[in-house]
């Protein structure tokens, strides 16, 4: 049963009232040179859609690509939509609308007819929409008739007691036009939500009588890279190094695939298999006997870690401040194999990189927060309890200067078979 934790703490914490806003060690070619290739697709980190980038709040560590969707079968009735948040720790293709989205695309029913929608969580609220069918397409890959949830669609309104939390239903909220999932397993939520009772997946006689529902693995919004007619065993986010006192958009690349191209090789990267229920591992912090709920995750803007003995900030709540640059570091362990990998990063104050009068900051790579804030927190699928204390979880920061590997559950590459992260 898949315990998936939807880019957990994107929106956990915020960098409020400044001039900021509120997811492994280097193998493979980071920072080196802009691969080319049908297979590549350009990534920027930047202050977020229009709507984000302007207000109080503009996005910070929040990765961005370009994704163009078409009704299933046509060339024409297609849209190319910008500033869609590039998640490594869920699966699948979330639009917003009706902000967003201005084509009309095929509602998804199940076996009765009645149109299938979706609660998806998030540790800091939820978002509610139907499921249409779309072909994506991104860089020069497509993926056929795929299952994408559209978060906010006006045609299926929220209903109340149905999907609880705050509601990120729009742009300013979500933080994002919307959310492309290539994490390491294919479902959203797998083979816990084939059954009734995880009030994740619902269905909807009319648009505003919906009930929780059991949802077939094929009929789950899914990982579009698995359905690429190549490429499709994972995926490499590269991107430069960044200065520890932060800087202002940066840009990288999304590459398809693992071993499959001259430019996707594994090369010296060290494997991190991870669990096959909901991609956790250990880290050991301190002198913590490893923190079991421990992941990698594009979609989380900081690392997120408990320490007690880090200075909380007083103006951008929930991360730390401590009076210096901490260098810090963790050890990684697979649950699978043992396989341990020490990781080297830098805490920088929050308050600082953000103080007033400061340069816009888009990517900030000594940015982290208190994970215990979150505590205990049901998963995605309902099945098992997510609680900050006892989770490490390597955000965006982790990313900059690496080329990280995300490989998909059941798909065979050259360092074996997937999940796995690998950097």
């Amino acid at each position: 049963m898949r315990a998936n934790l939807f880019a957990a703490l994107i929106g956990m914490l915020c960098v409020a009232g400044c001039g900021g806003g509120g997811g492994f060690a280097g193998g493979g070619s980071g920072g080196g040179g802009t691969p080319t290739g049908g297979n590549v697709q350009a990534v920027t980190v930047d202050s977020g859609p229009t709507v984000i980038a302007n207000s109080t709040t503009p996005a910070v560590n929040t990765i961005y690509t370009t994704v163009t969707i078409c009704s299933p079968g046509s060339t024409t009735n297609c849209q190319t939509i910008d500033h869609i948040q590039v998640d490594t720790a869920s699966s699948g293709l979330r639009i917003v609308a009706p902000q967003v989205l201005s084509i009309t695309l095929p509602l998804q029913t199940d076996a009765n007819n009645n149109v299938l929608a979706e609660c998806t969580q998030f540790v800091d609220g939820s978002s509610w929409g139907p499921i249409r069918q779309a072909d994506v397409k991104i860089g020069g890959e497509t993926a056929l008739k795929q299952e994408v949830q559209i978060i906010g669609d006006p045609a299926y309104p929220p209903q109340q007691g149905i999907c609880n939390g705050a509601t990120e239903n729009d742009v300013p909220h979500f933080g994002a036009n919307g959310i492309l999932g290539v994490g390491p397993f294919i479902q959203d939520c797998g083979s816990g939500c084939t059954v009734q009772g995880h009030a994740v997946y619902f269905t909807c006689p009319t648009p505003t009588t919906c009930a929780d529902s059991g949802v077939p693995l094929n009929l789950q919004v899914s990982n579009p890279v698995a359905s690429f007619t190549t490429d499709n065993n994972g995926v490499i986010i590269q991107l430069p190094s960044v200065a520890t006192s932060g800087s202002g958009p940066i840009s990288g690349s999304l590459i398809f695939g693992i071993g499959t191209q001259s430019n996707n090789a594994l090369g010296s990267a060290k494997v991190l298999f991870v669990d096959t229920a909901n991609g956790f591992f250990s880290t050991k912090y301190k002198l913590s006997s490893g923190l079991t709920q421990s992941f990698i995750d594009s979609g989380s803007n900081a690392y997120y870690f408990p320490d007690s003995s880090i200075n909380p900030c007083t103006t951008n709540v929930g991360f730390f401040c401590p009076p210096s640059v901490l260098a810090l570091s963790g050890i990684m362990v697979s649950p699978i194999n043992g396989t341990n990998v020490s990781v080297n990063f830098n805490v920088t104050s929050a308050d600082n990189l953000f103080k007033s009068g400061s340069p816009l900051i888009a990517a900030a790579p000594a940015l982290a927060g208190d994970s215990t804030q979150v505590g205990a927190t049901s998963t995605g699928d309902g099945t098992s309890t997510f609680n900050g204390s006892n989770s490490f979880d390597w955000g965006m920061p982790f990313y900059y200067g690496r080329s990280v590997y995300t490989a998909i559950e059941g798909k065979n590459t050259s360092g074996g078979m997937g999940p796995y992260f690998a950097f």
